[in-house]
């Protein structure tokens, strides 16, 4: 799929969804780092190739979920960066407003 559509964002948010998928599946601490990192690169790449106009949902998505995988990571700041942006967005359909909402709420409470 990524070689006939090199700068389809829609490709690069699966290969994140599976690199995640595959993370959570993992018993190795370091291969489920490796996974992670997989996912976060693809999450990116998904955000850079997408369209403000017309691909608001996936950027939205992808942002909530490098927050999600920051903040398991303990990368907090960075977690908090990401659903923030997720949030810019806005509540547009298909995006992940709300789960933005919630995972910022969750990091802000006190452990």
């Amino acid at each position: 799929m990524l070689k006939n559509y090199p700068r389809e964002p829609r490709v690069f948010y699966a290969l994140a969804q599976t690199a995640s998928l595959a993370a959570s599946d993992a018993t190795d601490e370091q291969v489920q780092t490796e996974r992670l990192g997989r996912a976060m690169s693809n999450y990116r790449l998904a955000i850079e190739a997408s369209s403000a106009e017309t691909d608001r949902a996936i950027i939205s998505r992808a942002h909530e979920s490098m927050g999600r995988i920051n903040a398991f990571l303990e990368n907090k700041a960075e977690a908090v960066k990401e659903f923030d942006e997720a949030i810019k967005v806005g509540d547009v359909r298909g995006g992940a407003y709300k789960e933005a909402i919630e995972g910022k709420k969750k990091l802000q409470q006190p452990q």
